[in-house]
C-alpha cells in the first residue's frame, strides 16, 4: 500500500468505541494520513457533514437509533446540494450478500466486514480514486455549463453568432446566436451550407464562396464582410471570422466561424461620413465665398484710407473696421483648421 500524502477528513459514523480504535489502527497501518470525527446520531451526523466536510465516510450499519441505510440517504442529500462525489463505505459485522448489494445500488462505493478490516486502506483509496475522478468530471461539466451560458449572452448582447461545419459527414451547427442574427428562433431550421448560402445578399455570394473555397482548399483563417437578408426581409452587414481545422496530413477536417451583426456600426459610419461631408462643404464655403467679399471689403477700406479729405475721426473708424476685419478672418481660418481635423 503507497503512503497517502493527502490529509483526509474521515467521518466514522459508529456507536462501539473499540470498533472506532480498530477502525483507526486499520487506517494508521495503511499509512493513510487522516483526521476523524465519530457520531452515533442522525443530528450529529448532519451537522457533521456541514461542519466537517469530511472527504470519505465509514458507517457502521446498525445503531440504536440510527443505520447506514439512512446515513446514505442523507449524504446522497449533500451530495446533490454541494454537487460533489463523497465516498461512503459500510463497515460493518456479518451481514448477508443480498444486504450488501442493496446498500451498492444505493450508492454505497464498497463494504468491508469488521473482522477483515485489512482491506480498509485499500478500498479507501479506490473509493478516492474514484470519487476524484467523478469530481473532475462534475467541474468539468459545470464549467462548460457556465461557459455556454456566458457565451449565450455575450451572443445576445454582441449580436453575434458561431457555426460549425465538419468536413466529413458535412453536418452544420449553429449557435442560438447565429439563428437570431439570421432571424430564426433558436433551432428554428435545420442548419446547412445551402440554407446558409440562401440568406446571404446575391450580390455578394459569389465572392463569399469563393473565398471560403480558397480557404478550405489552401488556407487557415479568413475574415470578410458580406450582407445577409434575413427572414423578415432586412439587410444586416456581417463581419465574419473563420478558421479551419485541418489533420496532420492537411486535410479539412472542420470550419469553425464568428458572424457578428455590424449593421448598427455601418450605419454610424455613414452618418458620420456624411456629417464630414457636410463639415466641409460649411469649411469650403467660410474658406471661400466668406473670405472672398471679405477680403474685397478690407481691399476697399484700404483704399479709402488712402484719400488725404478724409477726417481724423473717420479714418480712426476706418481702422477699427480692418482690426475687426482681421479678426473675422482669423476666426474663419481656425474653424476650418478644426474642421479638416474632423476627418483625421
Amino acid at each position: 500500500m503507497k503512503v497517502m500524502e493527502r490529509h483526509l477528513k474521515v467521518l466514522i459514523l459508529e456507536d462501539c468505541q473499540d470498533d472506532v480504535d480498530l477502525i483507526e489502527r486499520e487506517l494508521k497501518r495503511g499509512n493513510i494520513n487522516f483526521a476523524s470525527r465519530v457520531v452515533n446520531k442522525k443530528n450529529d451526523f448532519e451537522d457533521a457533514l456541514k461542519v466537517f466536510e469530511p472527504d470519505i465516510i465509514l458507517s457502521d450499519h446498525s445503531m440504536p437509533m440510527f443505520n447506514s441505510i439512512e446515513a446514505l440517504r442523507l449524504c446522497k442529500e449533500y451530495q446533490n446540494d454541494k454537487n460533489i462525489c463523497l465516498p461512503f463505505i459500510l463497515v460493518t459485522g456479518a451481514v448477508s450478500e443480498e444486504f450488501a448489494v442493496l446498500c451498492i445500488k444505493a450508492g454505497a462505493d464498497d463494504y468491508i466486514l469488521k473482522d477483515r478490516l485489512k482491506r480498509l486502506p485499500a478500498s479507501i483509496e479506490s473509493a478516492l480514486e474514484k470519487a476524484r475522478v467523478e469530481n473532475e468530471r462534475r467541474k468539468a461539466l459545470n464549467d462548460l455549463i457556465s461557459n455556454e451560458a456566458l457565451m449565450k449572452e455575450t451572443e445576445y448582447l454582441a449580436k453575434l453568432g458561431s457555426w460549425q461545419a465538419d468536413m466529413i459527414t458535412g453536418k452544420v451547427m449553429w449557435s442560438e446566436g447565429t439563428y437570431r442574427l439570421f432571424g430564426y428562433e433558436p433551432f428554428e431550421v435545420e442548419p446547412s451550407l445551402e440554407k446558409y448560402l440562401s440568406i446571404i445578399h446575391p450580390d455578394d455570394v459569389v465572392a463569399l464562396k469563393i473565398q471560403l473555397d480558397a480557404m478550405i482548399h489552401s488556407g487557415d483563417s479568413l475574415e470578410h464582410e458580406f450582407r445577409i437578408i434575413d427572414r423578415q426581409n432586412n439587410i444586416r452587414h456581417v463581419n465574419s471570422k473563420v478558421v479551419v481545422h485541418r489533420n496532420a496530413a492537411g486535410m479539412a477536417l472542420r470550419v469553425i466561424g464568428f458572424n457578428i451583426d455590424i449593421s448598427e456600426l455601418k450605419k454610424q459610419t455613414r452618418e458620420i461620413e456624411s456629417q464630414n461631408k457636410r463639415l466641409k462643404e460649411i469649411a469650403w464655403m467660410q474658406s471661400h465665398e466668406v473670405r472672398g467679399p471679405l477680403a474685397r471689403m478690407m481691399g476697399l477700406i484700404s483704399l479709402v484710407t488712402d484719400f488725404k479729405q478724409n477726417g481724423p475721426n473717420l479714418k480712426e473708424l476706418l481702422d477699427n473696421v480692418v482690426i475687426s476685419a482681421k479678426e473675422l478672418d482669423v476666426i474663419i481660418r481656425n474653424i476650418v483648421r478644426k474642421t479638416e481635423q474632423i476627418e483625421k
